[in-house]
C-alpha cells in the first residue's frame, strides 16, 4: 500500500533534452534551482538571463527583449541604494558603476538572444499572476527594487489575461526559434504575502491558463511539467520546505529534478549526465591540503578526468567552459 500520492514521470518525452543542444530557462527562482542541476550535468543551458521573473507579463517582456536583442541604455537605468539597476533585471545584475551595470545587463541580453535563436527547449516557470506596472513608463517590471509602491500599479491577471500572455510567449519563442519545444511549469514556491487563499487562486489561474495553451498546440510542441503537483501532492510535508516555509528545500528540488530527468532524458543522456555531475562535484570542491605535492597531484588528476570526459563527449566542451567560468566567478577569481 502506498501512503502518499506518487506523481509519475511524464511519458513519451524521453530524449527531449540532450547534451550539446542549447536550452534556456526563464521564470521564478525555481528555474534557478532546476537550471543549476542542468549546469552541474554540463547541459548547454542559459538560466534566467534577467534573474528570477515571476509573472506572465514580465516573462513576456523579457522574451521580447531577448528576441530582438534590445539593448539597455541609460534611459532604462535607475539609481537606488548605491547601485545602478533596471526594472527588467534582478539586483544580481546591479553595480555601483553605471557603465558596468549596463555592460553586464547587455551581455546577458546578447547571450540570451543567441541561446534563444538556437534553443531546442525553452522552459518557462510561472510563479504568480500578480504584476506591477511602472506609472511613469507604463512598462511592466520584473523587479521593483524596493521602490515605493505608489510608483507602480498592481494588476492581478485574470484567466483571459494569463492565456493571452502565455500565447504571446509561445509565439515570441516560435518566431525566434521555430523548432523549439516550449515547456511550462508552475513554481511550487508559496507566495505568502497573498495569503493562503490568494496564493492558491493565483496558482489555479496559472494552471488553468497553461492547460488551455498546451491543449491548443496539437503538434505537441508545447507541454507542461508538473513541478507544482509533485510538491503539493507527492511530497506534501513541511520537511520538504526550506526554513522560510515557502521555498522547496534542496531535498525537494533534487526529488523533482529526478522526475524531470526520468521524464525527458534518454538512457544515453542519463549516462553522460552522471559522468558530468561526478566531474563537476569534484571540480567544485576546494583542495584542503597544505602539501604542494598533494595539491599538484589532485590538480593533475582533475585535468586528466576533464580531458577524458571531453574526449569521450566533445559536445560537452562549450557547457564545460561555461561551468568553469561560472565557478571562477562565484569564487571571486
Amino acid at each position: 500500500m502506498d501512503f502518499r500520492t506518487i506523481v509519475r514521470p511524464v511519458e513519451g518525452r524521453q530524449g527531449l533534452i540532450k547534451h550539446g543542444v542549447p536550452l534556456i530557462l526563464i521564470g521564478s527562482c525555481f528555474s534557478d534551482n532546476i537550471g543549476r542541476c542542468l549546469c552541474d550535468e554540463l547541459f548547454d543551458v542559459d538560466v534566467n538571463p534577467f534573474g528570477p521573473i515571476y509573472n506572465p507579463l514580465s516573462i513576456k517582456r523579457g522574451l521580447e527583449v531577448l528576441s530582438t536583442n534590445e539593448a539597455v541604455g541609460q534611459r532604462d537605468i535607475i539609481f537606488r541604494d548605491g547601485l545602478f539597476r533596471s526594472f527588467l533585471f534582478h539586483s544580481r545584475y546591479s553595480d555601483p558603476d553605471e557603465e558596468n551595470a549596463i555592460k553586464l545587463m547587455n551581455s546577458r541580453i546578447e547571450n540570451g538572444h543567441a541561446m534563444l535563436r538556437e534553443a531546442s527547449v525553452v522552459i518557462i516557470t510561472l510563479g504568480t499572476t500578480r504584476a506591477f506596472v511602472s506609472r511613469e513608463s507604463g512598462q511592466v517590471v520584473a523587479n521593483c527594487h524596493k521602490v515605493p509602491a505608489s510608483e507602480f500599479e498592481l494588476y492581478n491577471l485574470s484567466l483571459a489575461d494569463t492565456v493571452k500572455a502565455l500565447n504571446d510567449i509561445v509565439e515570441i519563442i516560435k518566431k525566434c526559434s521555430p523548432e523549439a519545444h516550449v515547456m511550462f511549469t508552475v513554481s511550487p514556491l508559496r507566495y505568502t504575502e497573498l495569503g493562503a487563499h490568494g496564493n492558491q487562486l493565483s496558482k489555479a489561474v496559472l494552471l488553468l491558463g497553461v492547460d488551455e495553451v498546451v491543449k491548443a498546440y496539437e503538434d505537441d510542441s508545447v507541454s507542461y511539467f508538473p513541478a507544482y503537483e509533485i510538491m503539493m501532492d507527492d511530497l506534501r510535508d513541511y520537511r520538504f520546505y526550506a526554513d522560510d516555509m515557502k521555498h522547496p528545500s534542496p531535498m525537494a528540488v533534487n526529488y523533482i529534478y529526478d522526475l524531470f530527468r526520468e521524464s525527458f532524458f534518454n538512457a544515453e543522456t542519463i549516462k553522460i549526465a552522471r559522468e558530468s555531475s561526478a566531474l563537476t562535484r569534484r571540480l567544485s570542491h576546494r583542495i584542503m591540503s597544505a602539501s604542494p605535492e598533494s595539491v599538484e597531484k589532485e590538480m593533475n588528476s582533475r585535468e586528466m578526468a576533464t580531458r577524458r570526459l571531453l574526449e569521450n563527449y566533445p559536445k560537452l566542451t562549450y557547457a564545460y567552459r561555461r561551468y568553469i567560468n561560472t565557478l571562477l566567478s562565484n569564487n571571486g577569481i
